[in-house]
């Protein structure tokens, strides 16, 4: 009766299911801007508290998993330790203009295909909107299962540029700037419908 028992918990871990993201202590959601010209070096970190998602995962077959993921932009909260509070605010403040916070509350990936990599990690294909501007990303997850609960840990590089995310340059001749490459991370939670 136990090896029946244990035979039928490990078909239903490995059966597909669909899974809730949202966020719960000890997640994150973060966006980076490294500095560049005087202040080479430095770098803005972003995270957003509010966020939400829908996973379907197929352990069997992960190319049958979708995901789809949004974010509220006016969650958006600014960490630099390198800058006093009275700047953080500022940071906070272009930050929200350079995304158009008032006219795009959200920014919101789809997954079109996911392709399970040979370190056993996935690589999520799909449209990623920002701004109103929808370009394909590749989103680099991993996935930990804990009793019913998935841990996805993962990163991406988006480009400003792509996005129009331009702040304003506030020192003239191009002396402080940003990279056009942004790095996002995220350690997320998602727990069963």
């Amino acid at each position: 009766m136990r090896r029946m028992t244990a035979g039928l918990l490990c078909a239903f871990v490995a059966m597909a299911a669909d899974f809730t993201i949202t966020p719960v202590p000890g997640t994150r959601f973060q966006l980076e801007v490294n500095k560049t010209g005087l202040m080479s070096g430095k770098v803005h970190v972003f995270t957003f508290d509010r966020y939400s998602g829908e996973l379907h995962y197929d352990e069997a077959a992960p190319e049958r998993s979708t995901v789809s993921f949004t974010v509220e932009n006016r969650s958006l909260a600014c960490h630099d330790t390198w800058v006093d509070e009275k700047d953080r605010q500022k940071i906070v403040r272009v930050a929200h203009e350079a995304m158009d916070t008032e006219h795009h509350p959200r920014m919101t990936f789809r997954s079109e295909k996911v392709v399970k990599r040979d370190d056993g990690g996935f690589d999520a294909t799909g449209p990623l909107t920002i701004k109103g501007i929808a370009r394909l990303a590749v989103i680099r997850v991993t996935v930990e299962r804990s009793g019913g609960v998935l841990r996805l840990k993962g990163s991406a590089v988006l480009r400003r540029k792509d996005y129009g995310v331009n702040p304003p340059s506030p020192v003239p001749f191009g002396l402080i700037g940003n990279k056009d490459e942004m790095p996002v991370q995220f350690d997320l939670r998602a727990a069963p419908k």
